[in-house]
C-alpha cells in the first residue's frame, strides 16, 4: 500500500512539471504586441531610446528591466514583445528557486505539485504576458527570498552577500518591491543573535547592500546629467506619486477602509488568487479549509514569508495604487505560496490529492484561456485608434485625450489628438478646428465634470469600445463622445 501510495503521489510531481511546462511554453507561444497603457508605452519606448526626462520609461528607470528589453530586442523586433519575453524568461527561472524553496517546506513528493500551484497562477502568468517590469520583478523576487533562506541556512558569513546582490537587481527592475528589503534586516539579525555575525559586521553588510544599489543608481546619474539631476527626477516622481496620480493613500478618494477591502478580498483573492474565476475560488476555498499543517517544514522561511507579506500588505494599502491589481503581485505570489504549505505539508488523502490536482488543473486551464484572450483581443484604446482613423478619412478630426493620448502618440496615429486637462483649454483649442469633427473620451468628460461643468447638452456617444478587465482595469472600457456644441458658442 505504501509503495502505490508514494507512486500516486510522484504522479502528483509529474503532473506539476507538465503544468510548469504547458504553461511556459504557451507564455512563449502568445506574446501580444500591444502596449495599451501610458506605462506600457513608457517602457517600450524606454527600449528604444532611454530618457527619464521624456519618461522612456519614468522614474527610476527600472534599469535592468530595461537592459533585458534592450538586449532581447536585438533579436524581436518589437519592443513591446522584448520587453514580455525578457519578463517571461526571467520569471520561468524562478521555477528553480521556487522548486527549492517547497522542497524545505513541503513533503518533497509534494515539491513539484507546490511549485506549479504558485508558478502557474492565471493572475500572475497573466502580468508576466504584459511589457511591465512586474514580471520581471516577481521572478527575481522568488530568486531573492531563496538566496535569503539559502544565507540563513548556511554558517559561512560569505553567503550574505547574495541576497544583498539580488536585492539591488529585484530594486533596479521595480523599485516598488523596496520594502521586501525587510527580509535582509530580519535575516542579519538573526545571524547577530546567532553570534555569527558582529555589530560591525552588520554594519558593513548594510554597507554593502547600499554599495550594491548604487550601481544602478550611478548608471542612470550618469546617463541623465548626474545625481543633482537624478534627484530633481525623483523628488519630482515621489510628490506626484504620492501626492496626486500615484492612487496612494494620499492621492485616492477612497477610504481607508475600502483600500482595506479592495486589497485583500479583490486584488488579492478574488483577481490575484483566481482571476475572477468561480470555481477555482471555491476549490481554493474548500482546501484551505480541510488543510491541517503539521509540524513538517522550515519555521524561519515560514516566518519569513509572513513578515514579507505583511511589509509588503502595509505597502501595498499605504504607497500603491488599490486599483491596479498588478501592483498585489508579491501578495499573491506569497500568499498562494503559504495556501501551498499548509495544504502540502502533511500527507494527503486520496480525495486531498484529487483536490490539489484539479485545482491545478482548472488553473492551468484558465491560465491558457487567459494567455490566448490577452494576444487575439484587441485593447479598447486600439479599438478607438482604429475607429478614428478610418472616421478621419471621411472627415478630418482631433480627439481630446487623457492618458490615451501616449498610447496614439506610440501608434503614430494618422489623426490629431490632445491631451486635455481643464474645459477652458479644450474650447479655447477647438476653436483652431473650425472645419474638424471634435471628438472627446469618457476620461476626459468625466475630468470635465469635475470641474463643475454640465457637458450632457453638448456631447453624445459615438462609440463604446470594451476590452478584458482584468487585462487592462484602468481602460477596458472607453466611451468616445462627438461635441455637438457649435463653435463659437462656447463660454468658459
Amino acid at each position: 500500500m505504501r509503495m502505490k501510495s508514494g507512486k500516486y503521489m510522484s504522479r502528483l510531481n509529474v503532473a506539476g512539471a507538465f503544468a510548469v511546462a504547458a504553461v511556459l511554453v504557451l507564455q512563449l507561444i502568445w506574446i501580444p504586441s500591444y502596449a495599451a497603457t501610458w506605462d506600457m508605452v513608457d517602457f517600450a519606448l524606454g527600449v528604444l531610446h532611454f530618457d527619464m526626462y521624456q519618461m522612456q520609461p519614468h522614474f527610476p528607470g527600472y534599469p535592468y528591466f530595461i537592459l533585458g528589453g534592450k538586449v532581447l530586442h536585438l533579436m524581436v523586433g518589437d519592443p513591446v514583445q522584448a520587453l514580455t519575453l525578457f519578463n517571461i524568461l526571467l520569471y520561468g527561472s524562478a521555477i528553480i528557486p521556487l522548486f527549492l524553496l517547497m522542497n524545505r517546506i513541503v513533503r518533497p513528493t509534494y515539491a513539484g505539485i507546490a511549485t506549479a500551484i504558485v508558478y502557474t497562477s492565471s493572475f500572475t502568468v497573466l502580468m508576466v504576458n504584459q511589457p511591465m517590469s512586474e514580471g520581471a520583478a516577481v521572478g527575481m523576487m522568488w530568486w531573492y527570498v531563496w538566496s535569503l533562506v539559502l544565507a540563513y541556512e548556511r554558517h559561512h558569513k560569505g553567503f550574505l552577500i547574495l541576497p544583498l546582490f539580488l536585492f539591488s537587481l529585484l530594486l533596479g527592475i521595480r523599485l516598488s518591491y523596496l520594502v521586501l528589503g525587510i527580509g535582509i534586516l530580519m535575516l542579519l539579525y538573526r545571524k547577530w543573535k546567532d553570534g555569527v555575525v558582529t555589530l560591525l559586521d552588520t554594519f558593513v553588510y548594510l554597507l554593502i547592500a547600499v554599495l550594491f544599489q548604487l550601481l544602478w543608481v550611478s548608471g542612470i546619474s550618469m546617463s541623465e546629467g548626474g545625481y543633482e539631476s537624478f534627484l530633481r527626477l525623483a523628488l519630482s516622481f515621489t510628490n506626484g506619486h504620492f501626492q496626486e496620480w500615484g492612487g496612494t493613500i494620499g492621492a485616492s478618494d477612497l477610504s481607508l477602509w475600502d483600500r482595506v477591502v479592495k486589497l485583500i478580498f479583490v486584488n488579492t483573492i478574488w483577481v490575484g488568487g483566481v482571476a475572477e474565476f468561480l470555481p477555482l475560488l471555491v476549490l481554493l476555498v474548500v482546501g484551505m479549509a480541510a488543510a491541517r499543517k503539521d509540524s513538517h517544514g522550515n519555521c524561519y522561511m515560514t516566518r519569513l514569508m509572513l513578515v514579507l507579506l505583511g511589509s509588503y500588505f502595509l505597502w501595498a494599502l499605504f504607497a500603491q495604487n488599490v486599483m491596479k491589481p498588478r501592483h498585489a503581485l508579491p501578495l499573491i505570489g506569497i500568499a498562494l505560496f503559504l495556501g501551498a504549505e499548509r495544504l502540502l505539508s502533511q500527507r494527503l488523502s486520496r480525495t486531498g490529492s484529487i483536490l490539489v490536482l484539479s485545482f491545478l488543473l482548472l488553473q492551468v486551464y484558465h491560465t491558457s484561456a487567459l494567455l490566448y484572450k490577452h494576444a487575439s483581443d484587441i485593447p479598447a484604446v486600439y479599438q478607438m485608434a482604429d475607429y478614428l482613423e478610418s472616421e478621419g478619412e471621411k472627415q478630418p478630426l482631433v480627439v481630446y485625450t487623457w492618458e490615451e493620448s501616449r498610447v496614439l502618440e506610440y501608434l503614430d496615429v494618422p489623426f490629431i489628438h490632445k491631451k486635455v486637462q481643464t474645459y477652458e483649454v479644450f474650447t479655447t483649442d477647438t476653436r483652431y478646428y473650425p472645419e474638424r469633427d471634435i471628438y472627446l473620451t469618457d476620461k476626459v468628460v468625466e475630468g470635465f465634470k469635475k470641474q463643475g461643468i454640465q457637458m450632457d447638452e453638448f456631447i453624445k456617444v459615438e462609440k463604446h469600445f470594451h476590452s478584458s478587465e482584468l487585462i487592462d482595469p484602468i481602460y477596458h472600457d472607453l466611451t468616445l463622445y462627438k461635441w455637438k456644441k457649435q463653435r463659437g458658442e462656447e463660454k468658459g
